[in-house]
């Protein structure tokens, strides 16, 4: 049986322990750490609204990449900073590339961020929320260690369209060119057991998806 949630599912799941916004942005392959986020934090109870202006908090799942990617995830961050002072989110969470790529430093700069969250901590974001939510001012930031195989993604929560998803294969990169932060954002180059491929692929045919898009950053 798939575990992977439609809106639906989300939504009728129980009690919410509050509703959330969420902005994805940057590659296909932050997009799935967008996607398990999303059915991480469905299946902790918390629900997903379209629209960040009078959700309980907002979580920005941002690129590190080259600099007009992270020019526009500091922009998303403003935004959503600016309707946490209007009073019309309660906290502003976040993820992904460019807090694993800078650190700590994004709340020096940025102080009305609620929490950071690196590229490994993903599954763990709702044990973040829950501090958000408790008003939990303490671990505001959470970045773990690069795993030695890639990360599992069942259970995803897709916003792709119903007949198509991705399917990361591998994480990370081996080549240090001088030019690229991959493996400083994403670490050294990790395949994932072809055992957890197959399933990852099964289940997402179970929630009938019909084209599979295999990424990675190094699939050669």
């Amino acid at each position: 049986m798939s575990e992977s949630l439609t809106t639906g599912e989300m939504a009728g799941a129980g009690e919410s322990k509050g509703n959330y916004a969420f902005v994805s942005l940057g590659c296909p392959k932050n997009l799935v750490d967008s996607e398990k986020m999303l059915g991480t934090l469905a299946l902790d109870g918390y629900t997903l609204v379209p629209e960040p202006a009078g959700a309980d908090f907002v979580i920005v799942n941002t690129c590190g990449f080259i600099e007009s990617a992270r020019a526009e995830s500091r922009s998303v961050i403003d935004e959503m900073i600016d309707l946490k002072r209007a009073g019309q989110t309660g906290g502003v969470i976040v993820a992904g590339c460019l807090p694993e790529r800078v650190g700590g430093s994004l709340l020096e700069e940025r102080p009305e961020i609620d929490h950071v969250v690196g590229v490994f901590g993903r599954d763990e974001i709702h044990r973040v929320a829950d501090h958000l939510v408790g008003h939990a001012r303490e671990q505001r930031e959470l970045f773990r260690p690069a795993p030695i195989t890639a990360q599992e993604d069942r259970g995803r929560l897709r916003i792709t369209p119903k007949h198509f998803a991705y399917l990361k294969i591998s994480e990370g990169c081996d080549r240090t060119c001088t030019f690229c932060a991959i493996p400083k954002m994403r670490g050294k180059h990790v395949t994932k057991p072809i055992e957890e491929v197959v399933r990852e692929a099964e289940e997402l045919v179970g929630d009938g998806v019909r084209e599979l898009v295999l990424v990675a950053q190094d699939t050669t």
